[in-house]
């Protein structure tokens, strides 16, 4: 186990040096003759832009390295504080969107495959398995958007108004939480049924319904326990899905938070524009890079080392 640990941070060392590498590339020399007119200095922007030497690409990975091994920081942003408080102060935000998303999704989903194992002979089960496949094959974005119109016509109806906008009333994170939550939900009640649906093929489980045994016990107590490795197995999918989807919660909800920040660190102006910064904010995209990853990094070993308990405790009960 210890192995498989090691080799799992390696592949994330690995992973991050290699995003880190990317953005170091050069850019180019974006800066620009303040004395020039705007179509020469917008000329001189296009010619810096497109430059590109290997000895600026090792320039710009050494004073990195220097930097930080000097500073203990990547450095300052333009509002003299450090990038690791910049970083911090945005990231706070959006792990109270995070987390809640991948708690509430891992229990209601476990809890929503249930539900499609128990109601899947029922002729009429709209809200069982039929409704987690379409939840599944509705592009998420398309989703976000519906909820969103949906909410802004109820308000218009006489129904209480929700703030869909910003991050700093309480309905705000309650929405992020909403719309995070729902594709891994039905992930993991797609997982669950499934894998109840596998076992209930197994014969010491037809043995015990024949039998008559009370279905809630069997599912609770013999089925739900085995499928509890494969929602495990998968939390590091889960919270790839809560991150990706991150990225564009908050730019449709103009929730200031990580993601957010760091859209607005990496965007690259395709244009000159006078007096607006031409180049993406290094030191703050690599902060970020660490920090998602990080996320990941985290994730991924406790879901690795719960996988292996059950294993244990699988194989002594055996």
């Amino acid at each position: 186990m210890g192995r498989t640990l090691i080799q799992t941070c390696f592949i994330w060392l690995f992973v991050t040096i290699v995003l880190i590498l990317v953005v170091l590339i050069p850019r180019g020399n974006p800066e620009v003759d303040r004395n020039l007119s705007r179509t020469e200095q917008a000329e001189q922007y296009r010619e810096g832009i497109t430059d590109f030497s290997w000895e600026a690409y090792r320039q710009n990975v050494t004073t990195l390295l220097q930097y930080a091994w000097e500073h203990k920081s990547l450095g300052d942003t333009i509002h003299t504080h450090s990038v690791e408080y910049e970083v911090w102060r945005y990231l706070k935000k959006s792990l109270w969107l995070i987390v809640p998303s991948f708690i509430i999704s891992s229990i209601l989903g476990v809890l929503k495959g249930i539900y499609d194992f128990y109601v899947k002979r029922r002729r009429f089960n709209v809200l069982g398995e039929k409704a987690t496949v379409f939840f599944l094959s509705v592009p998420d974005f398309f989703l976000l958007l519906m909820i969103q119109v949906a909410l802004i016509t109820f308000a218009d109806y006489g129904l209480p108004r929700i703030s869909l906008y910003g991050s700093e009333a309480v309905s705000n994170k309650v929405v992020g939480i909403t719309f995070l939550a729902i594709y891994p939900t039905f992930y993991i009640a797609r997982l669950t049924y499934s894998s109840l649906e596998q076992q209930s093929t197994q014969d010491y489980i037809r043995t015990a319904f024949s039998k008559g045994t009370n279905r809630f016990k069997i599912v609770w107590k013999h089925m739900l326990s085995n499928c509890w490795l494969a929602v495990v197995s998968h939390l590091n999918t889960i919270m790839l899905y809560i991150l990706s989807n991150l990225f564009i919660v908050e730019l449709i909800t103009s929730y200031r938070g990580a993601a957010y920040r760091f859209y607005k660190a990496l965007r690259v102006r395709g244009s000159f524009t006078v007096g607006s910064p031409q180049s993406i904010d290094t030191s703050l995209v690599i902060e970020y890079i660490i920090v998602f990853t990080g996320i990941v990094l985290i994730v991924q070993l406790l879901s690795k080392l719960a996988a292996h308990q059950l294993l244990r405790r699988g194989g002594e009960a055996s």
